[in-house]
């Protein structure tokens, strides 16, 4: 009886295996064989068990083509891994879904499609339309001069700590004896900018240990999922076996931040009443108010919004000014070129400002090289097919996922030529100025970063004002290498500490 038994086992593998095989839908891109239930998933861990991304490059060189598929999990995928299906694939309106339905995406949100950056449909671009259109009053995505004027406060702030020494404890923790610790010292000023636009106000100095404690929160929740998303992709799994792929590390992260927003909302709602009049908050609820109110606005849509715009804010920023400061200490001959443009430019008896930008093209387009260098998002942000249609002269089923390889166009040698190096002036043309940016770092299309303006500048101010003002150097014992870094829903570097010393 047993033989029997076993004998039927394996045929039903047998017969599970070979609907799998026969399961690919016809006239797609060339694929990889993986297995039922898991898909490629194995692959990739095999693969690069840190950065399991990898494999799909692999997958396209041997393949010999530029668009690919496989199964991961039970989601039939397409990936485009050069710049013209990348951007291709961004641009096309019928992939400008998102796996709202997807196990850890609805977990994350109440179980429910709430916020920006998972959603997608109706409720979305009109969530995503009314948020835009506000937050721009309040300095998001648009010149706004008293915005402006309160980061620079924010950055002298920061200055202040690292020239003058903290001035209480828990600045100690993060800067101590000229040196700090990245990218946990820069916390503070970023969030307080989006916080500023969101609720009206800032924080005060004396109270940055609220924002430390945010940014490590939403650095843990980044570093929880992975690149290819195991969580996603396998929630039976991760829900069933405690913390498998981190499922449980990042759903307590995630309602941490949601919870700290939460409180602070209830705070807001307090102290103003029904009237809200300060910060894209205050706008949100003056909403609210509406008689014949769109189902979708609610105060739970509200609170995943914040944490849609507040969360990039802190973990994109903070990491690419780490690895934008530890290049520059891999490559001195461009920290000094850097340093010697702004000292021309700005001089040392100010900082630099927006409309200093223009003027220093190369500290700009180190910027984004680092970007390119060190592609944070190396699959950009998942998306789904909404409808049958062709690409890429394939076809592509409604519901197929949509993967862009944006790290491997930002590593390809025939578009780059020396994509290994590390070298600003690829993004200048002869004459210095400005080229066109084809690394894509905040994406294309209808699904763009809402927040590229604000971060471009965010970035530049604090780039330029710490390349103008210290000299660094690393640590002995500390994580000091370009492979120090984690994997995880974008790549963030290794937290280190770095010598500060004032530049003469």
């Amino acid at each position: 009886m047993f033989p029997f038994l076993v004998i039927i086992v394996l045929l039903l593998i047998i017969y599970e295996y070979y609907k799998y095989l026969s399961s690919k839908p016809p006239g797609t891109p060339p694929g990889i064989v993986g297995l039922p239930i898991i898909g490629i998933y194995w692959y990739c861990l095999w693969y690069d068990y840190k950065f399991p991304y990898r494999l799909l490059a692999y997958y396209s060189k041997k393949l010999k083509s530029n668009v690919i598929s496989c199964y991961l999990g039970s989601f039939f995928a397409v990936v485009a891994n050069d710049y013209a299906s990348v951007k291709e694939l961004l641009l096309k309106e019928e992939f400008d879904g998102r796996l709202s339905e997807a196990y850890f995406i609805k977990a994350r949100a109440f179980n429910k499609k709430l916020g920006i950056f998972f959603t997608e449909g109706e409720e979305w671009r009109e969530q995503r339309r009314f948020a835009l259109r506000h937050m721009r009053d309040f300095g998001f995505g648009r010149r706004h001069e008293i915005f402006e004027a309160k980061s620079m406060e924010e950055l002298n702030i920061l200055m202040d700590m690292l020239k003058n020494g903290p001035v209480n404890e828990n600045e100690k923790k993060v800067y101590k004896n000229a040196l700090a610790l990245f990218p946990d010292f820069l916390y503070p000023f970023f969030i307080n900018n989006i916080w500023e636009i969101m609720f009206g106000y800032r924080f005060e100095r004396s109270k940055y240990e609220k924002l430390y404690y945010f940014g490590q929160k939403a650095m843990k929740f980044i570093r929880s999922g992975d690149t290819i998303g195991g969580a996603t992709f396998f929630w039976p799994i991760t829900c069933s076996f405690g913390n498998l792929f981190s499922f449980k590390d990042a759903m307590e992260s995630n309602y941490a931040m949601i919870d700290f927003i939460k409180k602070y909302l209830h705070k807001y709602k307090v102290m103003h009443g029904e009237n809200g009049e300060y910060g894209f908050v205050g706008t949100y609820l003056n909403k609210l108010k509406e008689s014949n109110l769109p189902s979708s606005y609610t105060e739970e849509y509200l609170l995943l919004t914040l944490l849609d715009f507040i969360l990039p804010a802190t973990v994109s920023t903070t990491s690419n000014i780490t690895f934008a400061i530890k290049f520059m200490l891999h490559f001195p001959n461009v920290a000094k070129k850097v340093r010697k443009e702004i000292h021309e430019v700005v001089g040392t008896g100010r900082l630099p400002t927006w409309e200093d930008r223009n003027r220093l093209p190369y500290t700009e387009a180190t910027i984004r090289e680092t970007m390119r260098y060190e592609t944070l998002t190396p699959l950009g942000v998942i998306r789904r097919c909404t409808k049958d249609t062709t690409f890429q002269g394939y076809f592509i089923p409604n519901d197929t996922v949509l993967i862009p390889n944006i790290a491997e166009i930002n590593n390809d040698p025939d578009f780059w030529g020396d994509p290994k190096n590390f070298r600003p002036e690829r993004f200048l043309k002869d004459d210095g100025q400005f080229n066109k940016d084809f690394s894509l770092p905040f994406g294309a299309g209808h699904r763009l970063c809402a927040g590229e303006t604000f971060a471009r500048y965010m970035l530049f101010e604090v780039f330029a004002t710490l390349m103008q003002n210290f000299d660094f150097s690393f640590v002995e014992g500390q994580p000091t290498k370009i492979e120090d870094k984690y994997s995880g829903i974008i790549i963030t570097p290794t937290e280190t500490w770095i010598r500060l010393k004032p530049y003469s």
